[in-house]
């Protein structure tokens, strides 16, 4: 990182000696005309796009061809920096742009191999999609090539330039994407790591376990001693997340669908909000796409043209993360004799071993010596431990990563197929080319069907799923694929909807495993209080629902640590806390002292409790998945565990929930003042918009000023207040290693009401552009922060209802 400074120094000093006219050509020329008449190469006919006051186009073209082509240019109108990062990390390009600095990032993305198994998804596609997506390439690179003189801000500042896009990048971008929702390998790694230094009875009471009464949407010896050898690799992934601006240490959604029988107009209402990490600009860019009178609306992912989550003028979709469990580590061994093999299986008669499959990768880097770097892959997948070798632990053992995004699929041809679906029979037939990342699709029609369909290819496994494998033994691999037919779905149930929030899918008859990391059960109990509470739901019904702040979880531990603090000894004095506590509603509103007071101490019980067992370094390790503490330390809680008891100087659960709130209040005193009312939600919990990369650069201390105030005032939004919590509906999760700025939650926001598919409520966190000088960057924001959204529409009321400017596209031949 600190070459990286070093770079971006000498780089500002640069742009502040011309700073007049960098000013100018940096931030207000790159603004795009939203009413011209662009002649460009590559069209076959005239394309309109109509840009409402959001800045989201409209496209109208006679083919898809031109529309997708279009798509490209207001792409990389709005979003090119963007993508640039995406095509620098799918490469492994870091070291070649920023310096010598950023060689393990590259070592690290081309041993996953986004863009390896990119060119395998290309060489198998469709010729009619790969024709779409190179007229989607052509758009892109016309924009750049049209204007590249006035490109954002960024490459200014960075000195990089534009790289062409293939694609190739379009297919890497939805591995990365599919990588980006793979989080349970995190779990089970520190799970693994923990078990090198716990004693079995600790492990015990650590490992997560999902109640069968919550709501359903229907030998490890030998990997504990290696664990702690390849921690380093999810160091590498947390850092380049957030270098990337991916912050948050979860993913996951909220959807859910209610059919006729529950609404007023007799038609489906499905609602949607993807959780990610949220930066400046976002993950999302909204568009219509209206060709041969068909229409489609919803969110793309900038490097991707088709809608991810939207609907056309007969259906509408959503989804949320499965949660599968998808990839497994290996523990690979190799031969002594020779080093270039591995034991393929040491469990035949005569011992079987395989040569290594070995891909050799030249890494350039700024001002240095280009890098050969050597990858090694087993019959299981790349070897993971290569990248940060630890030879004491390792011995002559090694440890492989498969992963199932390594397996060729076609989520692009599914999603272009799925944009076109005229029923449910279409829809279910092109989800089946989805196979990475896992999903649960919620779906509805204007036939009154409502469906969460559960996507993936997912493993068969012997042994246990959690811990390391044996590579060595073919027992231990992968025994093929959960059928497809098996797969986890709900159709048309009869209490007229479906619901889905990451939560476990399956009680425990189902024959096949899916997971074991399914996230805390309480946004799904909340979400079924609203269904159970009312017979008809509405859309009002369902943005409420989006914007709930309350948490069943704080419920749960409030109503177990209020007794407890009732009959706390003198030397403690809660009188100021109990009435905070006994009368809060469980809302993580702005005004809430309870919510602080209660957020705080659960933190403090985390780690008072289990610190000293785990030690600083392992503790550190856990919390950095909210999912596993949040799980773990509530069901420690109720039910008493021995762990309490395992302390030093505390010797029962009472003494830890007296000093863990006597703690809080210490905190909240010595941080904000003496009284309570300084204590509100809305003091701790706040959200600043950032961007990737250049934010990373701006928090280290070396870094000029002038550019750290050019980011965090002109680049970035915030802080802002923010409602919510990581337990609530409105998702607020916050980085337990640095509460409570709030790092991940709802991307964006849909709800559609399927009576009239002509216009639907959404909204994004920031807005369409991504440049700061540009009316959209960041136009949504205080929509999104309280709650509000606007209307998005699909047919030709938008003419009649909201104001626009028209920009054309022409094709150069034309006069």
């Amino acid at each position: 990182m600190r070459t990286l400074v070093r770079f971006f120094v000498f780089l500002f000093i640069i742009v502040i000696g011309i700073a007049a006219l960098a000013f100018y050509w940096t931030f207000y020329k790159p603004l795009p005309d939203y009413s011209a008449t662009i002649k460009i190469e590559g069209l076959q006919n005239e394309v309109d796009i109509h840009w409402d006051p959001y800045g989201v186009p409209h496209i109208y073209a006679d083919n898809e061809t031109d529309l997708y082509f279009a798509a490209g240019y207001v792409h990389a109108q709005d979003r090119l920096w963007q993508m640039t990062l995406m095509q620098i990390s799918a490469e492994g390009r870091f070291a070649e742009f920023f310096g010598e600095d950023l060689i393990p990032y590259d070592e690290y993305q081309r041993t996953l191999g986004f863009w390896h198994t990119a060119k395998k998804i290309e060489t198998e596609a469709d010729e009619h999609l790969l024709r779409l997506l190179q007229a989607y390439s052509d758009g892109i690179n016309a924009y750049t090539a049209a204007n590249y003189k006035k490109l954002p801000i960024e490459f200014s500042l960075t000195g990089v330039k534009p790289i062409e896009w293939t694609p190739t990048h379009s297919f890497a971008l939805s591995r990365l994407m599919a990588w980006d929702q793979n989080i349970n390998w995190w779990s089970e790694m520190t799970l693994a790591y923990l078990g090198t230094i716990l004693e079995p009875e600790v492990m015990e009471e650590l490992f997560p376990v999902y109640d069968d009464r919550l709501p359903t949407t229907m030998d490890a010896e030998l990997s504990r001693q290696l664990a702690s050898a390849v921690m380093p690799v999810l160091d590498t992934e947390l850092a380049l997340r957030s270098t990337l601006g991916k912050t948050g240490t979860s993913v996951g959604s909220n959807a859910w669908v209610a059919d006729g029988s529950r609404t007023e107009s007799g038609f489906p209402i499905l609602a949607g909000d993807p959780h990610m990490g949220l930066s400046m600009p976002g993950n999302w860019y909204e568009i219509h796409y209206s060709v041969n009178g068909k229409s489609i609306s919803g969110g793309t992912i900038p490097g991707a043209p088709f809608i991810v989550l939207g609907q056309n003028q007969k259906i509408a979709w959503s989804f949320t993360n499965i949660m599968a469990d998808d990839t497994d580590f290996f523990i690979e061994i190799t031969d002594s004799t020779n080093p270039d093999h591995y034991f393929a299986d040491s469990t035949a008669n005569g011992v079987i071993t395989e040569p290594f499959t070995i891909r050799n990768e030249i890494i350039k880097v700024k001002d240095g010596d280009d890098q050969l770097f050597r990858i090694r892959h087993t019959g299981n997948g790349p070897v993971i431990s290569d990248t940060y070798p630890n030879q004491e632990l390792m011995d002559n053992k090694i440890i492989s990563l498969r992963w199932v995004g390594h397996e060729v699929s076609h989520e692009m041809w599914a999603l272009y197929n799925m944009n076109k679906a005229q029923d449910m029979d279409e829809f279910t037939s092109a989800i089946s080319h989805f196979k990475s990342p896992g999903m649960n699709m919620m779906y509805a029609d204007r036939e009154n069907n409502i469906a969460m369909f559960s996507v993936a290819r997912l493993p068969i496994r012997d042994f246990n799923p959690v811990l390391f494998r044996k590579g060595w033994d073919p027992a231990w691999q992968w025994k093929g694929w959960v059928p497809e037919n098996r797969m986890p779905r709900v159709v048309n149930p009869a209490k007229g909807w479906i619901a889905n929030a990451n939560n476990k899918l399956h009680t425990d008859d189902y024959p096949y495993y899916i997971s074991t990391f399914w996230e805390p059960s309480s946004r799904i109990q909340r979400i079924e209080q609203y269904f159970e509470q009312t017979d008809t739901v509405s859309i009002e019904l369902f943005r409420t629902m989006q914007y709930d702040s309350y948490s069943e979880h704080a419920r749960d531990i409030a109503r177990i640590i209020l007794p407890v603090l009732r009959n706390a000894p003198e030397q403690y004095n809660f009188d100021v806390v109990i009435p905070y506590i006994e009368n809060w509603d469980y809302r993580y509103e702005l005004n809430s002292t309870a919510a602080s007071l209660l957020d705080v101490f659960f933190l403090n019980l985390s780690k008072n409790t289990l610190a000293d067992i785990m030690g600083e370094a392992a503790y550190n390790n856990f919390i950095r998945l909210e999912n596993l503490p949040v799980r773990v330390v509530a069901r420690l809680l109720r039910d008493d565990s021995i762990l309490f008891n395992k302390n030093e100087s505390l010797s029962t659960r009472d003494q830890m929930i007296w000093k863990s709130m006597n703690d809080a209040v210490n905190w909240l005193t010595d941080t904000y003042g003496e009284e309570p009312f300084q204590w509100r939600w809305e003091q701790l919990h706040t959200i600043r918009f950032r961007p990737p990369l250049l934010a990373e650069v701006a928090d280290d201390p070396a870094s000029p000023a002038a550019l750290r105030a050019i980011v965090n005032n002109v680049m970035s939004k915030g802080p802002f207040p923010v409602t919510g919590h990581g337990m609530s509906v409105n998702n607020g999760q916050y980085d337990w290693e640095n509460p409570f700025e709030m790092t991940l939650g709802a991307s964006i926001r849909r709800i559609v009401d399927l009576s009239s598919m002509n216009r639907t409520l959404s909204v994004i966190p920031t807005g369409q552009s991504g440049n700061p000088f540009s009316d959209h960057f960041g136009d949504q924001t205080v929509l999104w922060l309280e709650g509000r959204m606007r209307y998005f529409y699909q047919d030709s009321t938008f003419f009649r209802d909201v104001s626009h400017q028209t920009m054309k596209l022409i094709p150069e031949s034309n006069h």
